[in-house]
């Protein structure tokens, strides 16, 4: 299956369709502990028009027969604190994959491509987060050979 996957950059008119596969990352990962916004969907799809076009930013999508199937997006942070020789870092955003392609190689050739881009800009490390509850986030990503490294606790206070 993965030799009849061609990646492609996304452009502007992919908007609408990855708008709508990050708000199903968002209900995948949704713990229900944060209020989400109430035009949470216009707000997303007004960040990712914006990331689109950002240049410290990186939209590649998965396409079967000409047909997209999913998506990542990834993009270039300075970590300006001064502790670290190579103060940028690569982030992967956002991973999405339709049901019907999963587990065949696609995410794993989608993070590769990002990868690659990240090392010829120089880029020393990449991160990516996910919820605590995401499994199959978490079981993807420690074969990718990502690494806890950090833990973000949460207590509600109100």
């Amino acid at each position: 299956m993965s030799n009849d996957v061609v990646y492609r950059q996304a452009t502007k008119d992919d908007l609408s369709l990855i708008s709508k596969w990050t708000y199903r990352l968002y209900k995948h990962e949704d713990d229900k502990q944060l209020k989400p916004h109430p035009d949470i969907k216009n707000n997303l799809s007004k960040w990712l028009s914006a990331e689109l076009v950002n240049s410290n930013s990186l939209f590649v999508i998965a396409e079967i027969k000409g047909k997209p199937k999913g998506f990542i997006g990834a993009a270039c942070v300075l970590n300006d604190n001064e502790f670290l020789m190579n103060p940028m870092k690569g982030v992967i955003q956002l991973l999405w994959l339709d049901k019907s392609i999963r587990h065949q190689g696609i995410a794993s050739q989608l993070v590769k491509q990002i990868e690659l881009c990240f090392q010829d800009l120089g880029i020393s490390y990449v991160e990516c987060g996910f919820t605590a509850k995401n499994q199959l986030a978490q079981n993807f990503w420690t074969r990718q050979q990502y690494l806890p490294c950090s833990i973000t606790a949460r207590k509600m206070i109100k």
